[in-house]
């Protein structure tokens, strides 16, 4: 009985501060909720000033130069990965883990326990 009141009365906690922070986050917005029929209210000011038009235009053409001139198609989306060179085969894999010392290996095997 104890134990399903904590968790409700920390539920309703979270729930309340969860809404209490949604309120904040909107005053940002240059929309807002109002009690009106349009049900918001526009407030230009409240605006975030975003990249100029030379900046665009630098991404833009730094993007093209560096992937080519059908970089910014529809049709190349999501972009291809870039080549990270070439990859070892299989057999130096195997010689790799073969050939690393106990502490190496204690090294490896504890960084992927977490």
């Amino acid at each position: 009985m104890q134990k399903t009141r904590t968790s409700t009365l920390l539920s309703l906690a979270f729930a309340a501060l969860s809404l209490g922070m949604l309120g904040n986050a909107s005053a940002s917005a240059t929309l807002h909720s109002a009690p009106t029929e349009k049900g918001y209210e526009l407030y230009p000011e409240h605006a975030q000033p975003g990249k100029s038009r030379a900046q665009v235009q630098a991404e833009t053409a730094q993007a093209l130069q560096k992937r080519g001139p059908n970089a910014l198609r529809s049709s190349n989306y999501p972009p291809a990965p870039v080549a990270s060179g070439p990859g070892k085969t299989r057999q130096q894999v195997i010689d790799a883990y073969t050939s690393e010392t106990p502490a190496e290996r204690k090294a490896r095997l504890q960084m992927f326990r977490g």
